[in-house]
């Protein structure tokens, strides 16, 4: 062992090298390796996973009614399996705007005002997709458009802040107190839309963690419109909540 420290000479051994002068060394007692583990650094503390940032929360007084706010039943349904949760979702319908978009010009939005929370005990990811289906077969999902977010919340309720589509993932608390609901608000908007369709529906995805694999389909919330008029040029009091107005889907 000549140029090692007895530590070096334990630690070489304790790696599990080997050699004719190890071996036949009776220097390495059970003790002293022991002591030789213990004087190794252990490793850094592996830091708390983030999922990603909680979202803001509001206050609001429990069962409080709001204008033209449709309440979301979020029981289980016969397709569900057991054991999954369901954040809470209240709506109003289709509401249209127009806004200025640089680049764009002046260009007519349409747009859904929501509002969530969360009564399953345990934070949830809420990565929120909204999509509207027309009778015609088109398709349009939700776009960020973030000129758009303080002009509906004006419209809506300036004292509550909106969330748009690029602010809203991320982590919903959980709602805990008695008689207050920690809410938040969120909009789902729209750019395009198919005037000729008569009917059309807002599929909404992430309320749930509801899949199944067989088919890969997530639990869905389907809301269902109609529009009335002569379609040449879409009217907001045009658009109107078909009865029954929503059903939960696998979509």
């Amino acid at each position: 062992m000549i140029g090692m420290s007895r530590r070096d000479w334990a630690l070489a051994v304790a790696a599990g090298m080997s050699s004719p002068a190890l071996a036949g060394s009776r220097l390495l007692t059970p003790a002293l390796a022991r002591e030789a583990q213990q004087d190794l650094p252990g490793p850094d503390p592996i830091p708390a996973a983030t999922l990603s940032k909680p979202l803001p929360t509001v206050p609001v007084r429990a069962n409080s009614p709001a204008f033209n706010l449709q309440m979301v039943d979020t029981s289980l349904q016969p397709a569900d399996r057991q054991g999954l949760w369901v954040l809470d979702f209240a709506f109003k319908p289709i509401r249209m705007r127009t806004v200025e978009i640089p680049g764009k010009g002046r260009r007519l939005i349409y747009y859904m005002y929501y509002r969530i929370v969360n009564r399953t005990g345990e934070p949830r990811l809420f990565v929120p997709q909204f999509s509207i289906v027309c009778n015609t077969g088109k398709r349009f999902d939700d776009v960020p458009v973030p000129q758009a977010v303080k002009l509906i919340q004006a419209r809506e309720d300036p004292s509550t802040p909106l969330l748009g589509s690029v602010d809203m993932v991320g982590l919903v608390p959980p709602s805990t107190r008695e008689g207050v609901m920690d809410a938040v608000f969120g909009v789902a908007i729209w750019n395009d839309f198919d005037p000729k369709s008569s009917r059309f529906s807002v599929y909404v995805r992430g309320l749930s963690d509801g899949y199944q694999p067989q088919t890969k389909k997530y639990k869905s919330l389907k809301i269902d419109f109609q529009l009335f008029g002569d379609h040449l040029e879409v009217h907001e009091d045009e658009i109107r909540l078909m009865d029954p107005a929503y059903y939960w889907v696998y979509w």
